[in-house]
């Protein structure tokens, strides 16, 4: 007979303790591993843009890379201490014009050209989601692009594990749902965005060239096996 083991609850404060103790260890994020081909995959939307702000930036893996597409880019997070440790590791670059909390009326009075939002969504509880979903539609300027990026069609069960203290399961990296091309879609449209793009991609994969030319070219391999899709990305705007 199959052993029923409750899920824990994650609270704010559960993870907050999580990503403070995860966040001594820079090898395990994607953004530090994947950083640069994250940034050139999107290339295309990043290009020709004056302000640039990376939302959900965590400890800030991604920004250096942003930084050669704009002349001002800007990260921003819910976590004080990531914002801290964002502002000391990437201030030295020119275009970082610095890092603050999402909730920063400096931060709030600004619009940008092109908002990146990379491994956030999977994360979020109804509340938060809706929170992010509405923080980025206002600080999307008219004619910008957001990209939200998730793991695509993610099995949750497959990276569950069990806490030996309290006998409760949850997700080692701490999603708490899982997106693919009909359900995240559907739920940007209900917040207000207009999708010009759905793509199923693999950002780890070394390279340039916009998602657009890689997915083309992952069609393009699809009669001869199963392309390897793990990522999806949306890339939105608001509508005129």
């Amino acid at each position: 007979m199959a052993l029923h083991y409750p899920q824990m609850e994650w609270t704010p404060e559960r993870i907050s303790r999580f990503w403070d103790w995860q966040s001594q260890f820079p090898d395990v994020y994607f953004t530090y591993q994947f950083g640069a081909n994250i940034a050139a995959s999107l290339k295309a939307y990043l290009t020709g843009r004056r302000r640039i702000l990376d939302y959900g930036c965590g400890v800030g893996y991604l920004l250096p890379h942003l930084c050669a597409y704009a002349p001002e880019v800007y990260g921003a997070d819910p976590s004080e201490q990531s914002v801290a440790r964002t502002n000391e590791r990437v201030r030295s670059i020119p275009s970082f014009k610095g890092a603050f909390l999402t909730s920063d009326a400096q931060i709030r009075r600004m619009t940008f050209d092109a908002i990146v939002c990379i491994e956030v969504v999977e994360h979020l509880d109804d509340a938060a989601l809706e929170s992010v979903l509405s923080d980025v539609r206002g600080l999307l300027a008219r004619g910008g692009v957001a990209v939200f990026s998730t793991p695509n069609n993610e099995d949750l069960s497959k990276s569950m594990i069990l806490c030996p203290s309290s006998g409760e399961v949850f997700h080692r990296w701490q999603h708490l749902r899982s997106w693919n091309r009909e359900t995240l879609p559907a739920r940007l449209r209900a917040s207000g965005f207009r999708i010009d793009e759905i793509i199923e991609t693999n950002m780890s994969t070394a390279g340039a060239g916009s998602l657009v030319g890689r997915f083309k070219n992952t069609v393009k391999q699809v009669l001869f096996r199963p392309p390897g899709t793990p990522h999806l990305a949306c890339v939105v705007s608001r509508p005129q």
